[in-house]
C-alpha cells in the first residue's frame, strides 16, 4: 500500500472515530441513558450509552445536536460525550454560569447577582412553581428581604425578634390567638370578639370627674 492509500485511509479512520448527529430519541430505563440518533443522512445508530459528569444530569430534547466517539472507528460501539440545542442557548455574559431548559426555566449566575426564573406559560393558571425541600435547617442572612406576593401563607409558627410595621391592618382567627412580649401600638381601631376598643361603651357608669379600674 503506497503513501497516498495510507493517508487516506487514515483519514476515513479519524472521520469514523467522531461522529455529530441529531437526537432522535432517548431512554432513561437503563443505567445510563440511551440515545438513539442520525448521523450520515439515513445512518441512524441506537443505544448509544450517554456519558454524563458524575452529580449532573440533562436529557436532552428531540432535534438537538449530539457528538459522540466511536472507538476504533467502529459505528457499531459508540458513546454518546455531549449533547447540546443551539434552539434554546441562553445568551451570557463572559464569566456567567446559567442552567436552562427548552421552556425558558433558568438558574442565571450573572455579573450582579443570581436570577432564578420560570415563566407564566408553564401552566394556564399560575405559571412555574418552586419547590424546595430541607430536612435541616434553613437561613437567609441579607441586608433587606422583599417578598412580593399577593398571599403569603406560614404553616408553623412565627417568631420575630423585632419591631413588626404593617400599613395594611391584622385579622387573627381560631387557635390561642397572638401573643406580643412588649408593647403593641395601633394608629386605627381594634376590634376584639365584634367589640370595638375605640368606639364601645360601658353599660352602669355614673357620670362624674372619676377614672374607671383597670381591666382585670
Amino acid at each position: 500500500m503506497d503513501g497516498s492509500s495510507q493517508m487516506k485511509n487514515f483519514l476515513k479512520l479519524v472521520r469514523s472515530i467522531l461522529g455529530r448527529g441529531v437526537l432522535s430519541a432517548s431512554n432513561e430505563e437503563t443505567k445510563l441513558r440511551s440515545i438513539d440518533a442520525e448521523y450520515l443522512p439515513g445512518e441512524i445508530l441506537e443505544g448509544l450509552e450517554h456519558f454524563e459528569p458524575y452529580g449532573f444530569g440533562s436529557r436532552a430534547v428531540k432535534g438537538s445536536e449530539v457528538l459522540s466517539v466511536f472507538f476504533n472507528g467502529d459505528r457499531s460501539h459508540g458513546v454518546v460525550l455531549v449533547t447540546a440545542d443551539r434552539r434554546y442557548r441562553l445568551r451570557l455574559e463572559e464569566g456567567e454560569v446559567a442552567v436552562f431548559d427548552d421552556q425558558g426555566q433558568k438558574i442565571h449566575l450573572k455579573r450582579d447577582g443570581i436570577l432564578v426564573s420560570t415563566p407564566k406559560n408553564l401552566t394556564a393558571a399560575v405559571g412555574g412553581n418552586f419547590d424546595a425541600t430541607v430536612t435541616g435547617t434553613s437561613k437567609i442572612k441579607t441586608q433587606a428581604l422583599t417578598i412580593d406576593s399577593p398571599d403569603t401563607t406560614v404553616t408553623g409558627n412565627l417568631t420575630v425578634q423585632k419591631l413588626i410595621t404593617g400599613t395594611g391592618g391584622m385579622t387573627i382567627s381560631g387557635g390561642d390567638g397572638a401573643s406580643v412580649d412588649g408593647s403593641l401600638t395601633t394608629t386605627g381601631d381594634v376590634t376584639a370578639g365584634n367589640i370595638s376598643l375605640q368606639n364601645h361603651t360601658h353599660t352602669g357608669v355614673q357620670p362624674g370627674s372619676g377614672n374607671t379600674g383597670q381591666p382585670q
